[in-house]
């Protein structure tokens, strides 16, 4: 049976090379292509500078990175000292995100669903950027986290407002792969369901932020 997650795998494990150009230089695209690029590449300037003002923290020693896709954060949490785990479903992603990190014992790439890998030992922190877009079911995600996590999580999620949400349900249609899309309620309805009430809510334009607090004891911050 063709599942979402396989839908997923097959998509990205074909579309990482051009995945990865997108952090980059786009001039082979058409036009609309570096439009559409640019916009993209706002929204993930904004939300990298956050996650790694937060991962800043010395009290964050170990990151997994869920959806890690081409690596680019794992190289910078690298850069900061950390222990870094980069997990992706697809394999093509994981060799882009090696060959940038080259062999450094201080991170570990994982390929496989997240939902159905099991970690030997919790991690401070937990990164996940652009992954909630192919997610069916994000109340487990979160509900699997509280259990992998000790301390703080970042997550995006893609709103459901505008012209460049509506073309990009188009246009992944059109490709066969899974898309899900938010408003902030939505948001707030999902971290209810997962039983978590300490997070902040930023919104990006094209993307919402989300820092969880895990910490005992921390009081629940107020969305902005």
């Amino acid at each position: 049976m063709v599942t979402n997650s396989t839908k997923v795998h097959d998509f990205f494990d074909g579309y990482a090379a051009q995945f990865d150009s997108i952090y980059g230089h786009s001039e082979g695209r058409g036009a609309f292509g570096r439009f559409l690029d640019q916009k993209l590449r706002k929204t993930m300037f904004l939300r990298f500078r956050e996650v790694l003002r937060n991962t800043a923290n010395p009290d964050l020693e170990t990151i997994l990175d869920v959806g890690c896709g081409p690596g680019h954060y794992c190289q910078e949490f690298l850069k900061q000292g950390k222990q870094v785990t980069g997990l992706d479903i697809a394999e093509a992603m994981l060799e882009i995100a090696s060959r940038r990190t080259g062999d450094s014992r201080h991170v570990t790439y994982v390929a496989a669903d997240y939902l159905r890998h099991e970690f030997d030992q919790p991690f401070d922190a937990a990164c996940l950027m652009g992954f909630f877009d192919y997610v069916e079911d994000p109340v487990a995600v979160f509900k699997k986290l509280r259990r992998d996590v000790t301390q703080e999580i970042y997550a995006s999620f893609p709103t459901d407002r505008g012209f460049l949400a509506l073309q990009r349900r188009v246009r992944y249609r059109l490709r066969n792969c899974p898309l899900y899309l938010y408003s902030r309620r939505d948001i707030e309805n999902i971290m209810a369901a997962a039983g978590l009430s300490k997070f902040d809510i930023l919104d990006f334009g094209r993307d919402y932020f989300v820092k969880v607090s895990l910490r005992p004891g921390a009081a629940p911050a107020a969305a902005s």
